[in-house]
C-alpha cells in the first residue's frame, strides 16, 4: 500500500527560528550553522511550543507534528518545550545541547509525566545530512512509547516470515537506533513490513502491514502510544525530512470466533481466502466444543470466508462468505442455532462488530440473546433477588443490544426475563453475577436452550472483550 499520509499543521515559517543579527561594521564570515528540527511525539501531552535560545521559534505543535529542519547557529543551543501560549519559563522540556556545524539534528519531545525514567524528555537525533545513496533510503526508530518496555523490531518484506532475530533488538524507551551521530539504517527502496515485539516474548505486538520506503527517502520513525481502539499499545509515527509526518496503525483486524450452538458436536473452524477449499492449511481452531471461544485472534485485514466442520472433517456445515475484517475493527463470529431449526433457529454462522474502546471510569457491558428457543427478554439487575432495574427490553434471538451499557464500577447480578415479566427464565439460571472495574468492557451472551431435546441448558456467558 502507498506510504499513509495525512495534512499536518506545518511548523508555521513565521515563526522561523533566531538568525544572527549582523553589525554596522564590516561583514563578518558567515557563522556556521547546524539544521533543527522539532517532533511533538508524546500522546499525553496538549499543544506545546518550542523556543530555541529563549525566542519561541514553534507554536502550537501537537501529538503526531513534525516541523521542518530551520537554520540555527551551531554550538550550545538551548532548547524548550513549553505548554502553547506559556513562557520558555514554563518548560517541561529544557535542554542544552552542543550542535555541530553542517549537521542535521532533530528534537523529539516523548514521555508522559514530570518523574521518573518516562518522564517527559528530548531525544536527540544527530545525523550527517548527507542524502541516501541511488536508489536506497536512510532509517532511523525511536522508542517513544513510556508504557511499553524494551522491544524488538523487525523490518522485512511485506510477505516475509518474522526472521529469528530482529533488525534491532532490545530497544528501550527513549533509545534510538542507531545511537546518535552513527550512520542512518540504508535500506533499498521498496515495500516493507515492520512487526514489533516486547523482547524476550514471541506475541507481535505491532504489524504496520505494507509501508512503501520512497527513493531518496530519509525518515525518522518513532514508536508512540496508540490510545485506541486499537489491537497494538503502539502506532508508528513516520516523520519523512521534507515532507509531513504521518501515523501508521496496526494493520491487523481482530476475529473471535466462539461455538454458541448448543446441540452441536465438536467442530473445526476455517478461515480462509475467498473461495478457498477447507484445508489443514487454513484451519484456525481445532475440536472446539460449546460454549468455548477462542478469544480474539489477531488477524491480517481483508476479506475471508468463514467455515465451520465437524471435528476432524473438513466439510463446512456452516459458512459465513465475504466477511469483511477491516484494519484495526474487531469482530465475533459465533455458530448459532439447532440442528434441523428454521427460520431464525436455523443453524448459522452470526458476525458481530465489537466496539472494544473503554469508557474512562466506567464499566461497559453489552447483552447478546443466543438462546434459539427463548422468547424476547428484558435484561434486568437483581438485588436480594428482586428485579432492581431494567436497562434492556425486548432483545429477540439473535439480537445484541444496540449500544453498551454504561456502569459505574462494582458488582451486578445481570438476569434475563421474558419481556414485561419479573421472574428469571429457569430458577437456575437466576442470573449471572459480574464485577465490573473502571474501563472493563465485556460482553454478557445468554446462550444454550431452555427445552430443546438433546442441547444444552440456557446459561450465561462472559465474555472478556479487552
Amino acid at each position: 500500500m502507498p506510504l499513509p499520509r495525512r495534512s499536518l499543521l506545518a511548523a508555521t515559517a513565521a515563526a522561523s527560528l533566531l538568525v544572527a543579527c549582523g553589525s554596522d561594521d564590516a561583514a563578518p564570515p558567515p557563522p556556521s550553522n547546524a539544521q533543527l528540527r522539532a517532533i511533538h511525539a508524546s500522546a499525553d501531552t496538549p499543544a506545546v511550543d518550542v523556543f530555541v535560545n529563549g525566542s519561541r521559534a514553534l507554536a502550537g505543535v501537537t501529538f503526531g507534528q513534525a516541523s521542518g529542519f530551520n537554520t540555527v547557529p551551531a554550538g550550545t543551543t538551548r532548547v524548550q518545550v513549553s505548554p502553547a501560549g506559556q513562557p520558555a519559563s514554563a518548560a517541561a522540556i529544557d535542554v542544552s545541547p552542543s550542535l555541530a556545524a553542517g549537521r542535521d539534528y532533530t528534537a523529539i519531545a516523548v514521555g508522559s509525566g514530570t518523574t521518573g525514567a518516562t518522564r517527559l524528555q528530548a531525544v536527540l537525533i544527530d545525523d550527517a545530512g548527507a542524502a541516501a545513496p541511488a536508489g536506497q533510503a536512510k532509517l532511523r526508530v525511536v522508542h517513544g512509547a513510556p508504557a511499553v518496555p524494551a522491544v524488538d523490531i523487525f523490518v522485512t518484506s511485506p510477505t516475509a516470515d518474522l526472521p529469528a532475530s530482529p533488525t534491532i533488538p532490545a530497544l528501550a524507551f527513549a533509545q534510538q537506533a542507531p545511537a546518535a551521530a552513527s550512520a542512518a539504517l540504508t535500506v533499498p527502496a521498496g515495500d516493507y513490513r515492520i512487526r514489533v515485539r516486547v523482547a524476550g516474548q514471541t506475541a507481535i505486538a505491532f504489524d504496520s502491514g505494507t509501508v512503501a520506503v520512497p527513493a531518496g527517502g530519509d525518515l525518522v520513525v518513532v514508536a508512540v502510544p496508540d490510545a485506541g481502539p486499537s489491537l497494538s499499545p503502539i502506532q508508528l509515527l513516520l516523520a519523512p525530512k521534507g515532507a509531513n509526518a504521518a501515523f501508521v496503525r496496526d494493520a491487523r483486524a481482530a476475529l473471535r470466533v466462539a461455538h454458541f450452538a448448543p446441540d452441536v458436536p465438536a467442530v473445526d473452524v476455517f478461515l480462509k481466502a475467498p473461495g478457498a477449499a477447507n484445508a489443514a492449511s487454513n484451519r484456525a481452531l481445532q475440536n472446539v466444543s460449546f460454549p468455548t471461544d477462542s478469544g480474539f485472534l489477531n488477524v491480517a485485514a481483508g476479506t475471508y470466508d468463514a467455515s465451520v466442520a465437524l471435528a476432524g472433517t473438513l466439510t463446512g456445515v456452516l459458512n459465513l462468505n465475504g466477511a469483511a475484517l477491516a484494519r484495526g475493527t474487531s469482530t465475533s463470529v459465533f455458530a448459532t442455532g439447532l440442528l434441523g431449526g428454521s427460520g431464525p433457529q436455523a443453524l448459522a454462522l452470526r458476525a458481530y462488530s465489537v466496539d472494544r474502546a473503554p469508557v474512562a471510569g466506567k464499566a461497559k457491558v453489552r447483552v447478546i440473546h443466543l438462546s434459539p428457543d427463548a422468547p424476547a427478554v428484558d435484561v434486568v439487575v437483581l438485588s436480594g433477588g428482586a428485579i432492581a432495574a431494567r436497562p434492556v427490553t425486548n432483545l429477540a434471538f439473535p439480537n445484541a443490544t444496540s449500544t453498551s451499557l454504561q456502569l459505574d464500577p462494582g458488582s451486578y447480578t445481570l438476569a434475563v426475563v421474558p419481556t414485561g415479566a419479573s421472574t428469571p427464565l429457569l430458577p437456575t439460571a437466576a442470573g449471572v453475577t459480574v464485577t465490573l472495574a473502571a474501563g472493563d468492557v465485556v460482553t454478557v451472551v445468554a446462550i444454550g436452550a431452555l427445552s430443546a431435546p438433546g442441547a444444552q441448558p440456557f446459561q450465561f456467558k462472559v465474555l472478556n472483550d479487552r
